[in-house]
């Protein structure tokens, strides 16, 4: 016991001051990125580059901080499943099988002729072909996130493609020993061997799908913090171990088990615990990435490498913005989608690092690749945040030449549906059954093609073009309501209907309040935020219980429309804008009570009861058998298993419990 006591206290004070390093440097690293607009991920790229061992040598023990990189993969994967549903991935699989297929396969084949003209042999050549287009789904998800783009178009096809490169990688490992001359025993059955761990796959999901709802509502009722967070981990690591087992990737299984947990009521409390566990640790995985680099390599082949880093993005560019025009997404998607996959993933180490301890690859060379492909990596944050601009720039330019494209028949005065996902359901519902003619535009082809089948006035298309604009008939519609949840797009949407309708009604719907400023300047009439009117009609219920009258709780939520969400912005209510609930309750209270078999009310007429002459309490209501009676009348009988709903003072009602339960009779 001793001697364990001794080791520890050994290895504590090391592993400390390199944690305490690699927190310090990435501290001072995201300071000076944040003063400067530069993407965090930079900042822990450059805290590993200088803490690491081509650097000041603070941290040795990588293969340590490598698993605590590997724990913030899973934990940004877990979090990004928490954010996606079943149903919205089964709405995406065309991206997922079409645009993976071909932006994996075209990179491969691009790379390994690339490679077979400078003299590498085909089985070298395949393995760069696969480490290169792999992407990060980190970087990309994070970037996302951190925008409130997941949800968009091309946050939903950039998840897709993502996602097929992380299972591609089972049979890419398990292809390796093929390309080195190892094979191993049993070769012959991989196909045997992939399709049983499927099924398996596939049957864990079922058990877990109706298990993981159970455990965690009775860990729930508990209301133990503790135990709900130690169920939620051991659902993750469960699902990671198992995915390991089947020779899936771990940062796979994790997104699984965030799917899982996804379609049930806790994925908000999961959220919540798990954030801050997953920002540190996927702050760790970057900082093990920039260790990776070797400043020697760098400096010594410079050209070199700088070549091969601007060869990967450009080939990746093609190749992504080819996946994306595959699936005929919107000219803005197909350039952020090239852009944004435009790196090398992290996961391409791991195949590295196996190839090079096959003897596929050459350490020279791979040392080249690693100085490129962290450079690639360094270099995505700024890629991504080009492509918007880009891809507004190209568009714009697209739109001035392009013909509007065939649309519905010309309308005037109609409204103008932008976005057909839930809400512009409910939109286009409703204003087909109020006799308003509407078009709708949508960027999912998918949509577009099943609507279109079933009669809708739809058609595919960027919004933000004014061709497609005009094809809707923006310039003689009297309204237009936007409702996709990608708030750049919207902005140029905006711009783009109001330069195209000077008079026209422009309504908007945005996730949060902060949004509201920037959008209305940009031309909106009307912004709704969905964080403000839920919080509204919570607050509308709130001074109903506390019965404050109808009429000022109207005048209460308009005042606050009115003044443009101003007056909740601030902490503190303007003078003369507080109302006295508790001044309100005029000392009542609402209560309701079901008649036992036993108690003398049951029979007797409401009259005769003794309920306001005895108790000083109102019958507002009976309930029975389904049907609500309201403002009952004195000769209205009373029946045992009515429930009756009574106003009162509180200590009136105190006392007339007992007499709907007949313990008054019987005592």
């Amino acid at each position: 016991m001793g001697g364990v006591g001794l080791v520890a206290g050994a290895l504590a004070p090391e592993l400390l001051f390199e944690f305490l390093a690699i927190f310090g440097f990435s501290i001072a690293a995201l300071f000076v990125c944040g003063r400067f607009h530069i993407p965090g991920v930079v900042g822990y790229l450059l805290a590993g580059l200088l803490i690491g061992p081509a650097g000041l040598g603070l941290v040795t023990d990588t293969e340590m901080i490598s698993s605590y990189a590997e724990l913030g993969v899973i934990l940004l994967l877990f979090t990004i499943g928490l954010e996606i549903s079943f149903r919205e991935l089964l709405s995406s699989r065309r991206m997922f099988f079409v645009g993976g297929a071909v932006q994996l396969l075209a990179t491969i084949g691009i790379v390994w002729e690339v490679a077979r003209l400078v003299g590498l042999d085909p089985a070298e050549s395949a393995v760069f072909g696969v480490m290169i287009a792999l992407s990060s789904t980190a970087i990309v998800m994070s970037t996302l996130d951190a925008r409130g783009e997941t949800g968009s178009v091309h946050g939903r096809f950039l998840l897709a493609v993502l996602i097929f490169q992380d299972l591609a990688i089972v049979p890419i490992m398990l292809l390796l020993p093929v390309l080195s001359g190892q094979a191993p025993p049993g070769i012959e059955q991989l196909p045997l061997r992939l399709l049983q761990g499927a099924l398996v796959l596939v049957g864990i999901l079922v058990a877990v799908r109706w298990a993981v709802p159970t455990l965690l509502y009775h860990a729930a009722r508990t209301r133990s913090s503790e135990l709900f967070l130690f169920s939620v981990i051991a659902i993750c690591v469960l699902t990671v171990y198992i995915s390991g087992v089947l020779g899936l990737s771990f940062a796979f299984g994790a997104f699984l088990a965030g799917l899982l947990i996804a379609d049930s009521e806790f994925r908000h409390q999961t959220i919540a615990l798990i954030l801050p566990f997953r920002d540190i640790f996927a702050g760790i995985f970057f900082v093990s990435i920039g260790m990776l680099l070797d400043i020697t390599v760098l400096v010594e082949e410079f050209v070199l490498v700088g070549g091969l880093a601007l060869g990967i993005i450009g080939v990746k560019v093609l190749t992504g913005m080819l996946s994306a025009r595959a699936l005929q997404l919107p000219f803005r998607t197909v350039v952020i989608g090239g852009f944004s996959l435009a790196h090398v993933g992290e996961f391409s180490f791991v195949i590295g690092t196996t190839a090079f301890t096959l003897g596929i690859i050459d350490p020279d060379t791979y040392q080249v690749f690693l100085n490129a492909a962290v450079l690639s990596m360094a270099a995505a944050p700024f890629l991504i945040l080009l492509s918007r601009r880009l891809g507004d720039h190209l568009a714009a330019a697209a739109s001035q030449r392009a013909r509007a494209p065939p649309g519905p028949a010309p309308i005037a005065d109609h409204l103008v549906i932008v976005g057909f996902g839930l809400s512009g359901r409910k939109i286009a519902r409703i204003a087909r059954e109020s006799g308003i003619e509407y078009t709708v535009i949508e960027a999912n082809p998918e949509t577009v093609r099943r609507e279109r089948a079933a009669g809708e006035p739809i058609f595919f298309g960027d919004a933000s073009l004014g061709a497609v604009l005009r094809s809707a008939g923006v310039e003689t519609a009297r309204t237009l309501i936007c409702v996709i949840s990608d708030p750049g797009a919207i902005v140029r949407i905006v711009r783009a209907a109001r330069a195209l309708n000077p008079g026209l009604f422009i309504a908007v719907r945005v996730r949060y309040a902060t949004e509201i400023e920037l959008i209305l300047a940009n031309g909106a009439d009307e912004v709704v935020a969905e964080e403000f009117e839920t919080l509204m009609e919570l607050v509308s219920r709130l001074l109903s219980v506390y019965m404050v009258p109808f009429d000022e709780i109207e005048r209460y939520v308009e005042r606050l429309r009115a003044d443009g969400y101003a007056m909740f912005r601030s902490l503190r209510a303007p003078a003369g804008a507080r109302m006295d609930a508790k001044g309100r309750l005029f000392n009542l209270d609402i209560r309701t009570y079901r008649v036992a078999p036993g108690s003398a009310l049951a029979g007797s007429r409401l009259e005769d009861s003794g309920l306001r002459g005895r108790f000083g309490a109102t019958v507002l209501a009976i309930q029975r058998d389904g049907t609500t009676v309201s403002n009952p009348k004195g000769e209205d009988t009373l029946q045992a298993g009515d429930v009756v709903v009574l106003i009162g003072s509180p200590a009136d009602l105190s006392g007339v419990g007992a007499t709907f339960s007949g313990a008054a009779e019987s005592g």
